[in-house]
Parts: structure tokens; sequence; C-alpha cells
């Protein structure tokens, strides 16, 4: 394995170590009141390395199995059709991405004390971490998780380009499951440092954790819908050359 792959993989992974689900719900629940439950909160971010994990091998086998025929029939006409209907979707939903004006009009709601609608996310959090240890507790855990993770999927595209470095490399089946599980260990390895240090200087880490949480919540939806609208029209605007030769 090339140290260019090993150096790709890595950005891109650090990129996604800084989604909302690996990044800024682990501060939110180590922000939770009471006392820290690392314990859970280690066995969240592993939840979400295995999701990811288990959806990068499935589409490495898919990329294997399929690779060819898509790129094949990506070419065709139809294929030119596709995406440009995907390309026109993925702009179209880029604009109903929340921005950075709804995630400050949460916070300042918050600030003077005002009650935010709590959604399910909010009471999946409460079920996860209260102190008393239940199958209840460990369900909301998973599905807080699980949730975080399948909510990204239309925005992983460091996700996927680091899925299609992995697939283009002359590496066999267990070593590219390998390279693709030290990935995802490396999407969670900033939230898990934050968790040790978090532990070891206790609620001094707190002002600190709500500021990086603050500015994330503010800045990940617009940046999201950022990503998403330019790739879309990126892919709308090449498959309208081809159709329409303009």
């Amino acid at each position: 394995m090339s140290l260019s792959l090993v150096g790709g993989l890595t950005v891109l992974a650090l990129i996604d170590s800084t989604s909302i689900g690996t990044l800024v719900l682990p501060i939110w629940l180590m922000l939770q009141r009471g006392r820290l439950l690392a314990g859970r909160i280690g066995a969240f971010l592993l939840v979400v390395a295995l999701f990811y994990w288990a959806m990068g091998l499935a589409l490495l086998a898919g990329a294997l199995t399929f690779g060819d025929q898509l790129i094949t029939f990506l070419d065709t006409p139809a294929g030119a059709w596709v995406r440009l209907l995907v390309g026109l979707a993925l702009f179209a939903v880029s604009w109903k991405i929340p921005g950075k004006k709804a995630a400050v009009a949460r916070q300042e709601a918050r600030k003077r004390g005002e009650d935010v609608p709590r959604g399910r996310l909010d009471r999946w959090r409460e079920q996860a971490m209260t102190q008393r240890s239940s199958s209840r507790s460990v369900v909301a855990l998973a599905a807080l998780a699980v949730l975080a993770a399948s909510a990204e999927i239309p925005t992983m595209l460091p996700y996927l380009a680091g899925i299609g470095l992995l697939s283009a490399a002359d590496l066999g089946g267990a070593a590219q499951a390998g390279v693709l599980w030290g990935y995802c260990l490396v999407m969670i390895a900033p939230a898990a440092v934050l968790l040790v240090v978090r532990l070891a200087v206790g609620t001094r880490l707190d002002g600190a954790l709500r500021k990086i949480g603050d500015f994330l919540e503010r800045e990940a939806g617009e940046t999201i819908g950022w990503l998403i609208g330019i790739a879309g029209a990126i892919l709308a605007l090449r498959a309208g050359t081809e159709i329409f030769g303009f």
C-alpha cells in the first residue's frame, strides 16, 4: 500500500471525523447532566464506527462486483439522464438543509432560557445516558448511533471518495477490510481523544466543549449544504453538456 493512498485516506477520514455523528453528538453526550458515563460514549463511538465499516464493506463489494457495469451504463445516453436527475436532486436537497441562521437561532434561544422543542434525539440521549443501566438505555444508545450515522449517508462525500480510492487500490479483500476499519477508527479518534481529556480534567473542559459543539452545530449544516449543492451542480452541468451539447 502506497504512502499516497495512506495519506489520502487519512485526510479524508479526518474530514469525516468532524461530522455530526462522529464529533458533535459525542460532545453533546459528554455535556449531559450528571456523572460522565464514559463507557456508554465509547460504546456509541464503536457502534458508529461499526456502522460505517459495515456500510463501507457493502459499498466495496458493490464496487468490485458492479463497478465496471455501472461505469459503462453511466457513459450511455440513459446514464447521462440519470446523472442529470441525480445532480438536480442533490442541488435541490442542498437548499433544504438547515443553515447557520437556524442553528444560531436555536443556540440563542437556549441561552435566553427559552424552551427549545425536544426532538427524538434529545429523548434518546436522556434514555441512553441515564445512570441506571437497562435494556431501554442500551437500545436508545444503539438507535442514537445508527440514526446519527445513517442520517449522514447523503453527505458522505469524503467517505465515498475513500471507498473509491480503496476499490481502485491493488489490495485483497481482507486487506481492504482492514484498511477500511482503520479508516473508521480514525473517524472516531478525535472524539475519543476529547473523551479521554474530559475524563482527565473533569468539568473544566465543559466550556471549551460547548464552544466546539456550538461552532460545529452552526457550521455543519451550511457546510454540508454547500458540498451537496456543488457536487450536484457539477454532476448536472456535466450531464447536461453531454445531453444538450451546451
